[in-house]
């Protein structure tokens, strides 16, 4: 996904210049300096990077074991020793006991606590260590 991203920002500026490049200098369709082409495709590219930043970031990965309290299923967090409760909306198959991996996207739920939308299952590390 980042390499297809930096992938279009090249692509993006490269178009700019070139497009711009095939005409004398100084002068453009427009009537804009080739340097405004390449202004405009620099920007146009920045945009594309931040907006992939800005998407990137709503998603995240979580790791830790799956724990099941009053037939709710939760993770705790490896890293930051959180409990989530899991919302699994796409029926990723998930085993109590298990440590695993998942992608999805942190949210709070109205009462506050911490929650993750699982959209999906990265690796099973097999069963929690105690």
């Amino acid at each position: 996904m980042q390499s297809q991203c930096v992938r279009l920002i090249v692509a993006l500026s490269l178009s700019a210049a070139a497009a711009f490049g095939q005409y004398p200098a100084g002068t453009s369709p427009g009537g804009y300096h080739s340097s405004t082409g390449i202004a405009i495709g620099a920007g146009a590219a920045a945009a594309a990077g931040i907006g992939y930043l800005v998407l990137r970031n709503h998603h995240g990965k979580v790791s830790g074991c799956v724990q099941s309290i009053d037939h709710v299923e939760t993770l705790l967090d490896d890293s930051q020793k959180n409990v989530y409760t899991l919302i699994n909306l796409n029926a990723v198959p998930l085993k109590t006991g298990e440590r695993v991996e998942l992608r999805g996207k942190r949210i709070r739920q109205n009462s506050g606590t911490p929650a993750f939308e699982v959209h999906g299952l990265i690796k099973d590390y097999g069963q929690c260590q105690q």
